[in-house]
């Protein structure tokens, strides 16, 4: 009886299987990681859209008023700056300053806005 020599022993198998477990074994924490950290600059693109659309709002302001101003409730952010406005993004109004909300699957991250009229502040971001 002749034996086929094309082929692959079972230990050469297992030894193939155990090294691919391995290297996925390292592999797939860093891709979480990665993860993460593209949904966090994700929304400092969309912050920094904010910023940007509030710079043309108040230069759009100086032209037709001759003064610089901001808007003066996240609502009108809302409505004059973004629009339309990011899904799952949320914009709430306070007495004295609102608030930017963006609800992802694992947490609920927040921006306080707040304004003079002629400056602004968009907080930074705090993870809830």
């Amino acid at each position: 009886m002749k034996r086929n020599e094309r082929g692959f022993t079972l230990i050469e198998l297992v030894t193939v299987i155990a090294i691919l477990g391995v290297l996925a074994a390292m592999t797939v924490p860093k891709f979480f990681s990665l993860q993460t950290k593209a949904k966090v600059e994700v929304e400092n693109q969309i912050i920094g859209s904010i910023r940007a659309g509030l710079e043309t709002y108040a230069a759009n302001k100086i032209v037709q008023d001759g003064t610089k101003t901001y808007p003066a409730t996240t609502t009108a952010l809302l409505s004059e700056v973004l629009n339309p406005s990011p899904a799952e993004w949320k914009f709430t109004t306070g007495a004295s300053e609102g608030t930017i909300e963006h609800t992802r699957t694992d947490s609920l991250i927040t921006w306080t806005y707040s304004t003079t009229g002629s400056d602004y502040t968009i907080g930074t971001r705090v993870a809830n």
